[in-house]
């Protein structure tokens, strides 16, 4: 009771400083929810390693990639800090603006600074962590359950971009429908859907030529830096066995 008393107090409080922010307020949470969202784990993880992602793997500095070319503890913390993002700013939409559109609104302006960073001339991860942190407080359960099967289709199938795709189509698919009478949300959820989806793009391709990344959470991962050409071209990379 007492907790619940403070966490009362506490949303209230806030509220109260929403309500006298306005307009601005909303502008300047989104420009916060795009430069954070632009912080790249991945790019931070591997230099504390001595190594630059973008030169490795498959070049893309996101989990994946962190897992299999850094470390499988590098790739979990990549994962958590990732997805935090999307947490953060999915719960001040909720809980501090008071509205599920806004949990939805700032969790992709958080996606897209995740997928195009400021900081690293707009070239960033493909957002399935960070999706599945805004996801995970829309609808802890299912989000939750979401984020179990993916590490499990990790578990089963080496290509670790089928997994990302399913859960991120399945819970999209699972919002559309609980919020079928909410706009906003399903042209939201559509649109994160949309943005992990043509991110793999380039997976699609190395998949159909075969020489698409493989992934082990279990075992060990082979890891070889990119070519000058390969780093031109991002579909043109060998295979990982």
């Amino acid at each position: 009771m007492f907790l619940s008393a403070v966490w009362y107090n506490i949303q209230k409080l806030f509220r109260g400083i929403w309500l006298k922010m306005e307009w601005w307020g909303k502008a300047l949470l989104c420009v916060a929810a795009y430069l954070i969202g632009s912080v790249n784990f991945a790019i931070i993880f591997s230099k504390l390693k001595g190594t630059d992602i973008t030169k490795k793997g498959s070049g893309n500095p996101g989990t994946m990639n962190v897992l299999r070319s850094v470390g499988k503890v590098w790739g979990v913390l990549t994962f958590i800090c990732d997805c935090a993002k999307g947490v953060i700013f999915a719960v001040i939409g909720m809980y501090w603006i008071g509205s599920v559109d806004w949990l939805f609104i700032l969790g992709i302006v958080t996606i897209v600074g995740h997928v195009f960073p400021i900081y690293s001339k707009f070239k960033g991860g493909k957002g399935v962590a960070t999706s599945i942190g805004v996801f995970i407080v829309a609808y802890p359960i299912v989000g939750s359950i979401v984020l179990v099967a993916l590490i499990l289709m990790l578990l089963f199938i080496k290509y670790g971009f089928i997994g990302s795709i399913t859960c991120i189509s399945a819970i999209t698919v699972y919002s559309c429908i609980v919020s079928r009478d909410n706009v906003a949300v399903i042209v939201c959820s559509l649109l994160i859907w949309l943005i992990v989806v043509v991110r793999h793009y380039s997976n699609i391709k190395r998949l159909i030529k075969g020489q698409e990344n493989t992934l082990k959470l279990v075992g060990k991962n082979e890891s070889k830096d990119l070519t000058a050409e390969e780093e031109k071209d991002p579909d043109d990379r060998p295979k990982e066995n």
